[in-house]
């Protein structure tokens, strides 16, 4: 009996996604960490966060929306990472 697979995935490729190892798990996880923690990410994440919800915002400043929430959140990280990224370049010279 064979069991159905999303299209364009055999048996092998799909006992690897779904496989328990410890040591995949570990790779994933360091490979999300580097990610996470390096400051042009974090550039990347505030400015997709701050230029939509600017161009919202800009229409009609009088009413609250979310958007103000993720520009709240998107400004701290934007400076962050650019405070981390200016930080490296001045400690390199």
């Amino acid at each position: 009996m064979k069991s159905k697979l999303p299209l364009g995935i055999n048996q092998h490729q799909f006992n690897i996604m779904v496989s328990n190892n410890p040591l995949d798990m570990i790779k994933l996880i360091f490979f999300l960490q580097k990610i996470i923690l390096n400051p042009y990410f974090g550039v990347l994440l505030s400015l997709l966060l701050m230029i939509p919800s600017l161009y919202i915002i800009l229409e009609d400043i009088t009413v609250i929306r979310k958007e103000y929430f993720f520009l709240a959140i998107g400004l701290p990280i934007y400076i962050k990472s650019l405070n981390r990224i200016f930080d490296d370049i001045l400690n390199k010279d």
